[in-house]
């Protein structure tokens, strides 16, 4: 990712930018955080044009679910729903959940339109 901009809110950092995987690509969001003294990527959505998914725990179990473009015609704008409701619940998922239970959703939330911003420039 080139020309990243972090987000240091609410108990994690989100890193909002854009990636490049093999022929494919778009806007994507990591959430990290510190986990027994390491930066850890907990989350990671790629809005890609062609294959839009997200991982759980993508350097560690790395599990990866593909969005289905026909109910989810707009990856962007699901990924600000996961980020804006569904934080804690995610990242429980992928196996953080001290950091879960740290998230503060409201804070989360406060940013999220500048994040919708960035990712649809």
């Amino acid at each position: 990712m080139n020309s990243d901009q972090i987000f240091d809110i609410g108990g994690v950092q989100l890193i909002v930018g854009h990636r490049t995987f093999g022929g494919d690509g778009g806007p994507a969001v990591r959430v990290i955080a510190e986990v027994e003294g390491q930066t850890v990527q907990l989350l990671r959505f790629d809005c890609f044009r062609k294959d839009p998914h997200y991982h759980f725990d993508p350097s560690g179990i790395d599990d990866k679910r593909d969005l289905d473009k026909e109910t989810v015609p707009d990856p962007i704008g699901w990924t600000i729903e996961q980020l804006g409701g569904n934080l804690r619940a995610m990242i429980r998922t992928a196996g953080y959940g001290d950091i879960a239970d740290s998230v503060d959703q409201d804070a989360v939330a406060s940013v999220l339109p500048e994040i919708e911003s960035i990712m649809r420039t």
